[in-house]
């Protein structure tokens, strides 16, 4: 099946904005590229073939952005969309007891429901024109808890009983719903996620990938038939770790990981290295 355009959100930063970069250059895709930021949204056009990139701003967490976004979508597409990326996500590291519920919504709203209005516009889309594909951008979180990120975890699980669910609908519709699930990756998600400020500085996790290479495989994952795809070199060893050994899984996550993530979130949040 031919793939030749494609909408991606959470254009601005990180796995978005690298995706976006493989796409039109590796792939000679033309994207609708969204994100909150124009200024980067613009940097990134300019930087990528000119034409090759069309740019929306705005909040998904807004509904009638959503509605927006996607009547351009096939404004920029009147042949139709091939791809509809759902990478936009937001996180936020605190004890369950302590977050915001303010907060708790954003991440459902933008983890979780953003995905699942967008990917039911373009089921219905890419069901009449009987082909098409979605990339759900989850986690290995979608798979595994992780202290001081429950609300996060929770939004990638429900993401992954979504993609579960559809790839039984869609048989033989020509549409193919599928998850791609990477551990740690290098982008300024996780000190954001901390409450800091985002930016050139705010790049490197602890442990983290680099992103041009978690990237490749997710953009390789286009080609392959994958519910979930499971990108980078440690994302798979995660995931397989805790299905086939669950017990010693959970006694290393009972005893290393809560004072773990509680000091790397005290330092990050004290703005040390």
């Amino acid at each position: 099946m031919s793939i030749s355009t494609a909408l991606v959100t959470g254009a601005s930063a990180g796995i978005g904005r690298e995706l976006v970069r493989q796409l039109v250059i590796d792939r000679g895709m033309t994207v609708l590229a969204a994100a909150r930021r124009r200024d980067r949204l613009e940097s990134l056009a300019a930087e990528l073939p000119e034409g090759r990139v069309v740019i929306e701003a705005g909040n998904l967490s807004d509904g009638g952005f959503r509605e927006r976004l996607w009547d351009r979508a096939m404004e920029v597409f009147p042949g139709g969309l091939d791809l509809l990326v759902n990478n936009a996500g937001i996180g936020h590291y605190e004890a369950f007891e302590e977050e915001d519920p303010a907060m708790l919504r954003e991440i459902m709203e933008v983890n979780l429901i953003a995905p699942m209005d967008l990917t039911q516009k373009a089921i219905r889309h890419m069901k009449a024109r009987g082909r098409g594909q979605v990339m759900i951008v989850s986690s290995v979180l979608g798979f595994v808890g992780l202290p001081y990120s429950a609300a996060y975890s929770a939004s990638k699980h429900a993401i992954n009983g979504l993609v579960r669910s559809l790839r039984y609908e869609l048989r033989g519709s020509g549409v193919r719903v599928w998850a791609t699930c990477p551990n740690r990756t290098e982008s300024e998600f996780h000190r954001v996620a901390m409450g800091e400020a985002s930016g050139a500085e705010a790049g490197r996790a602890p442990h983290a990938e680099p992103v041009d290479r978690v990237v490749r495989s997710m953009v390789r994952g286009i080609d392959g038939r994958s519910t979930f795809q499971f990108p980078g070199r440690s994302a798979r060893w995660v995931v397989g770790v805790a299905r086939v050994l669950p017990r010693p899984f959970d006694w290393f996550m009972d005893r290393w990981s809560p004072g773990h993530f509680r000091a790397e979130m005290e330092r990050g949040r004290s703005g040390s290295s």
